[in-house]
């Protein structure tokens, strides 16, 4: 996906100090995280390069859930989600993962998958070989109005067990300034403009 804006900022889970409620745009928007299972940022970010250019800090690997795991698993037997919850709708235009890879066997890739409002999905596959890079993978886009995100992996397979992947981040875009604001804002100008002219 391509870069559709500049985030106005970014809820960053590689920041050791990021815990599962906070608030965004300035202090107007709180934001909570949940799990099907205990939520997990404790793993020191262990890949084998920075990716270059994210907003990320990446002093983790981001947010799993289970008490040893630092990444959302699907398999057969365990299907993990997480999920971000905003107290007002908020647009959101760039979801960031860690820890997905492609199987050096057979090429198969994993994939994580944000679910807006559980209507729209954007999916994000991996590109880095297994055992090699971080899995990063980061999506850009128009912006998504949304107050709840889900975020999973599908289950497909790198070949090194299950599928699984971090929740690295989620850009917030900027609250945009409605044009009939603009077009008033232009219009009192354009009349103090006049009324200057007039005393002249």
């Amino acid at each position: 996906m391509g870069v559709a804006s500049a985030s106005a900022s970014v809820i960053d889970f590689t920041k050791a100090t990021t815990g599962t409620t906070g608030a965004v745009l300035g202090g107007t928007v709180n934001w909570t995280m949940t799990a099907n299972g205990i939520l997990n940022n404790s793993q020191a970010f262990d890949g084998k390069t920075t990716p270059v250019g994210s907003p990320l800090s990446f002093e983790t690997d981001g947010y799993g859930v289970g008490a040893k795991d630092d990444e959302i698993t699907n398999s057969q037997k365990l299907k993990e989600v997480i999920t971000l919850t905003f107290d007002k709708p908020t647009l959101i235009d760039a979801i960031y993962f860690l820890d997905l890879f492609v199987s050096r066997k057979d090429g198969s890739k994993e994939v994580g998958v944000a679910t807006f409002d559980g209507l729209t999905s954007v999916f994000l596959t991996a590109t880095d070989l297994a055992n090699t890079g971080s899995g990063y993978v980061a999506a850009t886009f128009a912006p998504i109005l949304a107050k709840v995100i889900s975020f999973t992996v599908l289950d497909t397979n790198d070949a090194y067990g299950y599928a699984d992947g971090a929740l690295a981040g989620v850009g917030i875009a900027p609250v945009p300034v409605p044009a009939a604001g603009l077009l008033m804002v232009g219009g009192l100008g354009g009349l103090a403009a006049l009324r200057r002219r007039k005393k002249a």
